[in-house]
């Protein structure tokens, strides 16, 4: 009996990393912004967009930012660039903007209410002042190529969608930097589905906070960011309000298109885990032993199967080892160091676990999430959460 549940658990990983390249490969492939929306002629008419740029002490990027999206070959536009409390240049680089270009149109917050995250309270506050029929929420560290919003608008048009969310590419840093960050980019499209985003199913659902691209319509319909005013994960929960309520939407890779500089090295990625990585699993700790659990199955055992074994047993194992460093040495190939980064795919899975276990404690410790200097409770943040499941 032992022998045939080893065979079998071998066989049992080895298949969930087969149908994750499968589908992971298709989904690199097949949902391509440029490929998607590149043959698609242009509208009669191009609906105006209203792009909202939220930014905190965001001095270093945000003049890049901003540069890319004034540089748009767009036709119809502004930018609701939104200083939230910012205590650098942000707040003067963006009336700089606005001066020498009058489509960006400043707006700086002094205070927080009460019951507000910053950033989904600034983003409200900068789609209040949005006229167009589209509304683009972005963040102040994304650079956007000159086509990219003609072609995402384009696609959202040609088919009919509600909300449009790109995949940005991540501008690369050092070598364990890349590693850490395509594997958490690789989780992100596994963990969502993206490729089903269109899919009819309620339960699947994708926002990313680089790029998210809606109609007005659905926007209100779902009652705004007034609806996601103390969610940490608002990108994806944005998507998931305008799923439930009915709208069609989609994602696309738009590597090439968009990019951000996500964090800067690894000290850097685990502390920008800090305030979102214990949240994205609702504030669980047994979510996070279940996390932990698989984190182990789908990267440790293949490897203790292949070092255990020199029968037939191996067989699953093996192929597990084979397939998990293919599809992330194939997924990381847009970084710079590409299929280098094949080898250390393990290791960029426990640094990812640790960076979750330290955002538990973190949180657990203090009682509550800190971001850009601002506490949340922990105890508001989860009856937040029980609200919002019970919707």
């Amino acid at each position: 009996m032992a022998w045939w549940l080893l065979l079998a658990t071998g066989w049992t990983v080895a298949i969930v990393w087969a149908v994750s390249t499968v589908r992971t490969v298709r989904f690199l492939h097949g949902s391509r912004l440029v490929d998607r929306a590149g043959a698609t002629p242009d509208p009669p008419m191009w609906p105006r967009v209203s792009v909202v740029v939220p930014a905190r002490d965001e001095a270093k990027r945000i003049e890049e930012a901003l540069r890319s999206l004034v540089n748009l070959d767009y036709p119809a536009f502004e930018v609701i660039a939104v200083d939230d409390r910012s205590t650098d240049a942000t707040g003067a680089i963006m009336d700089r903007f606005a001066a020498e270009e009058p489509r960006v149109r400043p707006l700086h917050i002094a205070a927080l209410p009460e019951g507000w995250l910053g950033k989904c309270h600034a983003m409200q506050a900068g789609a209040r002042l949005a006229g167009g029929e589209l509304l683009l929420f972005t963040d102040g560290d994304v650079v956007f190529a000159p086509d990219t919003l003609r072609l995402a608008v384009r696609n959202l048009l040609e088919r009919k969608l509600d909300h449009l969310a790109l995949l940005p590419g991540l501008v690369p840093g050092g070598y364990w930097e890349d590693a850490v960050k395509s594997y958490f980019a690789m989780l992100f499209i596994l963990g969502v589905k993206a490729w089903a985003a269109g899919s009819a199913s309620k339960e699947i659902y994708v926002g990313i906070g680089a790029f998210n691209l809606l109609r007005r319509t659905a926007y209100e319909t779902i009652g705004g960011h007034e609806s996601l005013r103390l969610d940490v994960a608002d990108d994806l929960m944005l998507g998931k309000r305008v799923k439930q309520a009915g709208f069609r939407q989609e994602a696309l890779i738009a590597s090439g298109h968009l990019s951000l500089r996500w964090q800067e090295g690894v000290g850097g990625f685990i502390r920008g885990l800090e305030k979102n990585g214990f949240a994205a699993l609702g504030f669980s700790l047994p979510f996070l032993l279940l996390v932990t659990a698989l984190v182990f199955l789908l990267y440790a055992v293949p490897y203790l199967g292949v070092l255990s074994f020199r029968d037939a047993r191996v067989s699953g194992y093996a192929l597990s080892v084979l397939l998990m460093h293919g599809i992330y040495g194939y997924f990381a190939s847009i970084q710079r160091n590409g299929w280098l980064l094949a080898p250390v795919l393990p290791l960029a899975a426990f640094l990812y676990l640790f960076a979750l276990w330290r955002s538990a404690v973190i949180t657990l410790r203090q009682g509550g999430v800190r971001w850009r200097e601002t506490f949340y409770p922990l105890d508001l943040l989860k009856r937040w959460l029980g609200r919002q499941s019970s919707l």
